[in-house]
């Protein structure tokens, strides 16, 4: 393909009307853009599920472009920091406009172009049928060399004429991000948190403040989530706009005022924050990152549903093209790492973990870090070469393990970090530099660990191998992709710029992911970074499970666990349930509680446990496996609103979206603080003990009184008989429901 030219494209054309607007919309989302010979396509008008339609509302002079490309030898129009009102974007001019149809998506593609530079654009939105959300993406090339150094992957005019309000009524969210603290929620008018009101009237300028959030290198969820919400508006106009960046790299979003509206613009890796560019000209095009949206009416919580409901279109039409099902949200897995083993395993330790795990009726056991060390503790600095341990297994080897495993009516899982190859490999010797992130012409080390390119064909070769050789041998059903290198900005090998080669391996990643899902479908990939350091949509469209959180302490662990349907699907959040026969009951079921109503994510000792905690614990098994019956076609929500990381009372649950005569579930925790709390439900639902059930814990075990005391139609409030710490998980009967 010649990338000075647009992409031939099939498809109908002639949409803008006579007053040049471009209305797109299916039942749920409508998008209004306007076309003008003098000026750039902008969007216009934007509603979704439950609005009042974009094509009655809109306000073409607050529109902003709907693409944003920053050279260097253009720059703004304007002289701020923001990543909008670049002078390239707003040259581009109207060329044409395609509807067609792409799997399961209604898809809009508009391409533009600037004559004086030569720069050409494609930009394309789509929908899945049924839900109120967008994905958004921009192909640019040139017809003359130009170097750029942004470009928007999604440039939003938030729609607060829609919503029947102004700046100063706009509320934002958002999350920090940190091992052990992932999901970290926070909520603040926009006025208080970085766009100050100027006086545009007296200040006639475009004001240059911003609120923005990056990441950097490969840690997308390393320390703030690359999605955030706003929300607008009172009443019955009151409206919700929600957005994500599918990305396992660097990404950066921000949101910014204009004298007579608001933008949301969102986007992989930049210049100024991380060290990327790239040249186009007659043989370079550029892609950007995916980003996606989601709009409807209500408040945070109605727009986190149209999200949950695209993020699992997502996933579906990922398995589809590799010929996957959605067999691995039924698995319940056992792992020996967590307040367990902790990477240290040996058969001594395995053979009664397998037996105590195969008691509970797990489907996987999962063996941790450390299966391939034969060097005494070295298994950090010596990853890489991925072949069993010689001297942690004995006589069976970790053949012999993985057939105890697969006699206990278990399949087996491994760990493995196909990324890192340790200074001190084998591997390190035998692949060449180009194999690894090189910088200032020396091989990119972080404690002690070298960063693979998956660019590099002989990366790429060495990891197909031994995940060939891994499958054949050893037949595991199961595994978990862990993260734990930051290898900083990029790499210079077959890069003009460090945050290129960056760029060029996060992308080149998923394909392998792609590729090895592919050919083999029947296998089950945990998502793991140190944690959820990497636990954006780019990956979690490809892989089954994500771990939330390393974090140790159960206590803290409520606060994430609460947090994380805002940005994991319920079906792929694996919450760590350690319970452990020393814990007294009210600790072990606030333990299993954070896992009922996602992915119970099970350790902990369980060789250890009596027949009573053993009972236990396959309560919160049984309990777990009836919530995953249903548990795809129902969404998160928040009784108690907007998770507090340090509250006394969390609490989180789900909530059946399409069909009234499921069953909901709630899982609330107590901290201490109050003894009691008043937590919202839906009309005329009531609800009944769920986990534990009666018998599994009692007073004489030191259990905790729960009493529910209904008020209304809408509000329950739930009572503790003292402070000391305990959870439950309570079913939600919709008035109709059939148990």
């Amino acid at each position: 393909m010649n990338c000075s030219q647009f992409t031939p494209c099939e498809g109908r054309t002639e949409i803008v009307d006579a007053d040049g607007r471009l209305i797109w919309h299916n039942d749920d989302i409508c998008m209004v853009f306007v076309v003008r010979d003098n000026a750039p396509v902008v969007l216009a008008g934007l509603s979704g599920y439950g609005m009042r339609p974009a094509c009655e509302l809109n306000n073409e002079k607050g529109a902003f472009p709907i693409v944003e490309v920053l050279t260097s030898i253009s720059g703004r129009t304007m002289n701020h920091q923001r990543l909008t009102d670049t002078r390239e974007g707003s040259q581009l001019r109207f060329v044409a406009a395609y509807t067609y149809e792409r799997g399961m998506r209604h898809v809009l593609r508009i391409d533009q172009k600037d004559e004086h530079s030569g720069l050409l654009t494609e930009t394309e939105f789509s929908m899945f049928p049924g839900v109120s959300a967008v994905s958004c993406q921009s192909r640019i090339a040139s017809e003359r060399r130009l170097p750029v150094e942004a470009v928007s992957s999604l440039n939003l005019t938030v729609p607060l004429d829609a919503a029947g309000g102004g700046v100063d009524g706009v509320e934002v969210y958002w999350a920090d991000s940190t091992w052990a603290a992932e999901n970290n929620w926070h909520q603040a008018p926009l006025r208080e948190i970085g766009l100050p009101d100027i006086n545009t009237n007296i200040n006639p300028r475009v004001p240059g403040a911003r609120f923005n959030l990056s990441s950097r290198s490969t840690w997308s969820t390393g320390e703030k989530l690359p999605l955030g919400v706003l929300t607008m508006g009172e009443g019955i106009r009151r409206s919700a706009l929600i957005w994500q960046i599918e990305h396992n790299g660097p990404w950066t979003w921000e949101i910014g005022e204009g004298i007579d509206g608001l933008h949301i613009t969102a986007g992989g890796p930049n210049g100024d924050d991380h060290q990327w560019a790239v040249v186009l000209d007659e043989r370079t095009d550029f892609v950007t990152v995916p980003a996606s949206f989601a709009i409807c009416s209500g408040g945070w919580q109605q727009v986190v549903e149209q999200m949950t409901l695209h993020r699992r279109a997502l996933r579906s039409a990922r398995l589809a093209v590799n010929g996957q099902n959605h067999d691995s949200e039924q698995l319940v897995i056992y792992n020996d790492y967590m307040n367990t083993l902790f990477g240290n395993p040996t058969a001594d330790k395995e053979l009664p973990l397998i037996e105590g795990a195969g008691k509970l009726g797990v489907d996987v056991f999962c063996i941790d870090a450390g299966w391939y060390d034969s060097a005494d503790g070295g298994w950090w600095d010596m990853v890489g070469e991925w072949k069993p341990s010689t001297n942690r297994f004995g006589n069976l080897g970790l053949k012999g393990i993985a057939s105890a495993i697969r006699k206990a009516g278990m399949g087996l899982g491994l760990w493995l970090e196909p990324e890192v190859v340790g200074v001190r490999s084998p591997i390190a010797n035998e692949l060449p530099d180009s194999a690894f992130f090189c910088r200032h012409g020396e091989r990119v080390a972080d404690d002690g660990r070298y960063h693979l390119d998956f660019r590099s064909p002989d990366a790429r070769a060495h990891m197909d191998d031994t995940m060939e050789r891994i499958i054949a041998e050893f037949q595991p059903k199961f595994f978990k992709f862990d993260y734990n290198t930051v290898p900083g900005v990029g790499t210079e090998i077959d890069a003009g710029y460090l945050g290129e080669g960056l760029l060029g391996h996060s992308r080149a990643y998923v394909r392998w992911l792609d590729d090895l899902k592919h050919r083999h479908p029947e296998l089950v990939i945990e998502n793991c970074g140190s944690g959820a350091m990497r636990a954006d949509y780019a990956m979690l469209q490809r892989l089954d499970l994500q771990s939330t959180s390393d974090q140790c302490d159960p206590a803290i662990y409520a606060a994430i666990a609460a947090g994380a349907s805002m940005s994991i699907l319920p079906e792929q959040q694996g919450n760590w349930g350690y319970a452990q026969q020393e814990m007294d009951d009210e600790t072990a079921v606030f333990t299993l509680a954070a896992g009922i109503a996602g992915r119970l994510y099970l350790s902990g000792f369980v060789n250890r446990m009596d027949e009573r905690r053993l009972r236990l614990v396959r309560g919160a098994i049984e309990a777990h496996r009836q919530v995953l019956r249903n548990q795809s076609g129902q969404v998160p929500f928040w009784p108690l609103g907007l998770p507090v990381f340090s509250g006394d009372w969390l609490a989180s649950g789900l909530l059946p979206y399409a069909d009234n005569n499921e069953t909901g579930y709630m899982t609330i925790w107590h901290r201490g603080g109050a003894n009691s709390v008043v937590v919202e439900v839906p009309q005329g639902a009531t609800l009944r003990p769920f986990f534990p059930k009666p018998g599994l814990i009692d007073k004489s075990h030191g259990a905790v009184d729960w009493h529910v005391e209904p008020l209304d139609g809408t509000h329950v409030r739930l009572t503790v008989s003292d402070n000391r710490r305990s959870a439950r998980v309570y079913a939600i009967d919709m008035p109709d429901s059939t148990k």
